[in-house]
């Protein structure tokens, strides 16, 4: 790779761009952005300090995605008004081409600029429509603008420190995804297009420095009471909500985001637990109570977040009406909207069943999005027999997901719980301060009856579901549990 070698205009350190396509870099001694040009070196002005982002690469790495080698070389942090992210500008085939790398929901995410393709102006996007991208049809997943905060290591252009980026997120068909980057709204667009990776496509070699808070900590401090809440899923989490004292906080600026009462009785599937299904091995990393209004009375429902390496993040929800379903995410483009409230999605079709707007009502333990307590997002169901496709949409994103039934003994089974705990129970109060619902006086026995079919075609469609998990549970604070092997 060809590289240029100079001195700090600010602080006369040694600097070098190992990079000949790098336009600036951010001297790691007095972290003043150079800008060099065939006029020479032009010093930016000092970046602020990095906010301590779950971060699981480094300036420095080495490593191979999906088999193609890379090195990161710069980092860019920004911030859309809940909280920092980082992007990171990575070398690809030993320098020969370059791109950005982000990691979210359990994926990689991995795009380069593509000079010449058209595309639509800011105003003129609208979620879900369709944008056709160097003969490829994408599909508006995310319209938002965010901040730069801060930055390190070398980048291909310029970055200011307080500017605006407006931008769309998009997917494709296929895994493909595009970013659509307007910046501060006067100039063109840039396009870059890319694909999503699953993490186990990722392979790093941790050459670059860590701090020592990265390095050593398998805990998360709680800004509000100091507790240590174990980290389940590594540097993955963007907030917490403590077991102990019930704060919900944003762990990268470690200040709390709500403040809930705490935890007053154990989950039916404990913080922690590990559970084995179709011989993969995930982690139940959160809890949550989300809550509607149901013909003018409130109406709660309860969703375990799990956390498995090889494919991301699963949801588990107890509803106290029709039982336990097994959630994934799925992917927008494939989506098809047919009119008269009907979606396609492959060779299946679902019919709208309700809408409402959902709003999280309490959280305990790691989540992977800017998660607050009060957040509100505008929820619609559609349903084919048993299986139900969600789209919900909120600040500014929408995402489809499709659920399933899974009973509660495969459940049990597969973390290692009794098979009689209260996961068995659909409806009736919760120590968590559950809310009526309709039928909730529903006949016990025409629930066990429902229970039955659940669990018979449950097992004809989940044979393959193996048990296991984690067995015992140690106390810890006051009323959560974590357990696991």
């Amino acid at each position: 790779m060809p590289s240029a070698t100079s001195t700090c205009p600010n602080c006369g350190a040694p600097l070098e761009f190992a990079l000949g396509s790098s336009l600036a870099k951010v001297c790691e001694y007095c972290r003043h952005t150079v800008v060099r040009s065939d006029r020479g070196l032009e010093n930016l002005g000092k970046v602020a300090d990095l906010a301590l982002t779950p971060a699981l690469i480094a300036i420095g790495d080495e490593g191979t995605l999906s088999g193609r080698p890379f090195r990161v070389f710069g980092r860019v942090q920004l911030d859309h008004g809940q909280g920092p992210w980082d992007e990171y500008f990575v070398a690809f085939d030993q320098g020969q081409n370059f791109g950005w790398l982000a990691y979210a929901q359990g994926n990689w995410y991995v795009t380069s600029l593509v000079p010449g393709v058209p595309a639509p102006a800011y105003n003129e996007l609208a979620l879900e429509g369709d944008v056709q991208l160097a003969n490829v049809t994408y599909r508006v997943a995310e319209i938002k603008s965010g901040r730069v905060t801060s930055s390190e290591g070398e980048l291909p252009e310029p970055v200011r420190v307080g500017q605006t980026r407006l931008y769309a997120d998009l997917s494709g068909p296929k895994n493909a995804f595009a970013t659509l980057d307007y910046g501060e709204g006067r100039g063109p667009v840039s396009v870059f297009l890319g694909w999503v990776f699953s993490e186990p496509e990722l392979r790093v070699n941790a050459l670059g420095p860590r701090s020592t808070q990265k390095v050593k900590s398998t805990t998360i401090r709680c800004p509000n009471c100091g507790g240590d809440v174990p980290k389940l899923m590594g540097d993955r989490a963007e907030r917490v909500g403590c077991p102990y004292c019930g704060a919900v906080s944003d762990i990268a600026e470690q200040r709390v985001i709500s403040v809930q009462e705490r935890a007053r009785a154990m989950p039916d599937i404990p913080l922690g637990q590990h559970g084995t299904f179709e011989g993969l091995d995930y982690t139940c990393i959160a809890y949550m109570r989300r809550g509607t209004s149901f013909e003018g009375e409130p109406y709660s429902w309860e969703e375990y977040l799990l956390w498995c390496e090889p494919v991301g993040f699963r949801w588990l929800v107890k509803d106290p009406e029709t039982g336990w379903t097994w959630v994934v995410p799925t992917n927008l483009a494939d989506i098809e909207h047919q009119g008269r409230g009907l979606l396609r999605w492959g060779p299946r079709t679902f019919r709208q069943r309700s809408e409402t707007v959902a709003r999280v009502e309490y959280v305990l333990g790691e989540l992977n999005w800017k998660c607050e307590v009060g957040e509100a997002t505008r929820v619609a169901d559609f349903v084919d027999g048993h299986d139900v496709l969600s789209r919900e949409e909120g600040n500014g994103e929408v995402r489809y997901s499709f659920s399933s039934p899974i009973p509660w003994p495969v459940l049990a089974h597969g973390f290692g719980l009794p098979n009689g705990g209260g996961g068995a129970s659909f409806g009736g109060g919760d120590d968590f301060g559950g809310t009526s619902g309709p039928g909730r006086q529903r006949n016990v026995a025409l629930i066990l009856i429902f229970a039955l079919i659940i669990l018979v075609a449950a097992a004809q469609s989940c044979g393959s579901c193996a048990g296991g998990g984690g067995s015992g549970s140690s106390y810890r604070g006051t009323g959560v549990y974590y357990g696991g092997k």
